[in-house]
């Protein structure tokens, strides 16, 4: 089989340069001309109702859905004159929006203790919490988050920014990791975290990393370039800090998400 591509330089071009945008990002014009859309739900878990209204939704506005690494559901194949009538779809469908841009992501999560015979810790509603407080959030560069119920990490918990596994008394958390390019593997900067402390320690390396970062910089970059015990040292001197700013100013930019032009002007 001819698995090749015709590569187009221009459009490489033009979504690295989007990609360099700050706030909510969608995910712009594909290779075959039309674009798409990156929906999704807390801990990644369709209920059937939800997957009935995205059939419809694609069935009327685009081509297929794929299931991202990620967890979300990115409607592909959206003519650039349906793209606003999909994204209100989404929105009256009860469904959200993911941005693509420079800032929290969507959490990812295994079924942890509910459902997985391995399970340690419970992590639906640990990936509802630090989503409901953090996503949105804006950083310099894109902010991944992973929570997994065991050491198996099945959700990939060191190779996000931010990754949690479960263990018989809390949570083990990792920072720095990442995929893509030049993968980097999370390190440990805690363990046996209780699981309320959990948002104290994302908060505290939110703040570590907004504050010593360098503009397009990845946190894996940040603590290479700083080291790894000085950026522990950074995050355990924030644990005590109020973390309500982040909450709000994340909670602002999710309802901002729905009126933002994405592709062009918003049309009526």
């Amino acid at each position: 089989m001819d698995t090749s591509a015709k590569i187009s330089q221009e459009l490489r071009n033009a979504t690295v340069e989007r990609k360099k945008q700050g706030g909510h990002r969608c995910l712009g014009k594909q290779r075959d001309g039309n674009y798409a859309l990156s929906v999704g739900v807390a801990t990644g878990c369709f209920t059937a109702d939800q997957l009935h209204k995205l059939a419809d939704i694609i069935d009327k506005h685009g081509q297929i859905g794929h299931i991202s690494t990620a967890q979300s559901m990115i409607i592909v194949g959206i003519p650039e004159d349906k793209f606003y009538k999909a994204k209100q779809a989404v929105s009256k469908a009860g469904l959200d929006l993911r941005s693509i841009g420079r800032d929290v992501r969507q959490v990812k999560c295994c079924p942890g203790a509910d459902f997985s015979p391995f399970g340690l810790q419970r992590t639906l509603p640990m990936a509802k919490e630090l989503e409901s407080l953090f996503r949105g959030f804006p950083t310099p560069m894109k902010f991944k988050i992973s929570v997994s119920g065991c050491p198996n990490c099945c959700a990939n918990t060191m190779l996000n920014d931010f990754g949690i596994h479960g263990m018989l008394d809390g949570w083990k958390i990792f920072a720095g990791g990442k995929m893509g390019t030049f993968p980097a593997i999370a390190q440990e900067l805690a363990v046996s975290v209780p699981a309320d402390d959990v948002p104290k320690y994302l908060a505290a390396v939110l703040k570590t990393y907004k504050e010593k970062a360098d503009p397009d910089e990845r946190l894996s970059k940040t603590i290479a370039r700083i080291g790894f015990s000085d950026f522990k040292k950074e995050v355990e001197g924030r644990l005590g800090l109020s973390y309500d700013d982040l909450v709000l100013t994340a909670k602002e930019v999710r309802e901002s998400e729905i009126s933002s032009e994405c592709i062009g002007p918003l049309q009526e």
